[in-house]
């Protein structure tokens, strides 16, 4: 009799785990209105789980909910960017911190590891596979204070930028010097010198994060992304 609840849970689940992925990609334009009918039609699913997921995404402000309108999706705005990069660069100078306070010796010879594993930037990788594995870094130094949410506030936040970043990246050549930099002032502890070089990295000036954002918006609606 309690089989077919996980099912429904699970259906559910991928029916957000698909919509997160279109609004976090701009696949739902800013400002435009979400035909859920179309939509559902072309995930397979009914309209309860498609409208629970999407009031979900609102929630989480990977959309908007217009009344009298339905679901849109979520503008591309500057200075809200530019918010969530000063929120990013406290959020994850404090996690290293706490790295550099608990993190064993094991874990600490892993994240030079990984960050030595990567090979630097070509013209011919893809550069979502870049920014993948440069997320995947920033996690594992989260992972590694042992406080799950820091680590669940940082993969919400990555999930907020992603878009953006992935139109930087695509902007300028990312090297695999900084990570194993980081790594290197991670084993010394030094919890001050690792917060300062971080802060430098993950700062941007709301210039920048201006010109990403025509670039990103270029590029919605040119079907680049």
């Amino acid at each position: 009799m309690g089989v077919p609840a996980p099912e429904k849970s699970t259906s559910a689940e991928r029916v957000y785990e698909q919509t997160k992925l279109m609004a976090m990609t701009y696949q739902f334009r800013p400002g435009e209105r979400i035909n859920e009918v179309e939509l559902a039609r072309r995930l397979d699913v009914s309209r309860t789980p498609l409208r629970e997921a999407l009031n979900r995404l609102v929630s989480e402000q990977f959309l908007i909910a217009v009344p009298s309108r339905g679901f849109v999706g979520r503008l591309l705005d500057a200075k809200e960017i530019f918010d969530l990069y000063e929120f990013r660069c406290i959020l994850e100078q404090g996690i290293i911190r706490l790295a550099c306070e608990r993190a064993t010796v094991q874990e600490l010879r892993d994240l030079e590891a990984f960050a030595g594993s990567a090979a630097d930037h070509s013209p011919t990788e893809p550069t979502l596979a870049v920014l993948q594995r440069d997320e995947e870094f920033h996690l594992r130094i989260a992972q590694i204070t042992h406080n799950a949410e820091l680590l669940q506030s940082l993969r919400n936040l990555n999930s907020r930028i992603h878009f953006v970043r992935w139109i930087d990246l695509r902007r300028r050549k990312w090297s695999r010097a900084g990570h194993v930099r980081l790594a290197g002032l991670l084993r010394q502890r030094d919890g001050e010198k690792c917060a300062e070089y971080l802060g430098r990295v993950i700062r941007r000036r709301y210039e920048e994060i201006v010109e990403v954002v025509r670039s990103g918006i270029a590029d919605i609606y040119t079907g680049t992304n």
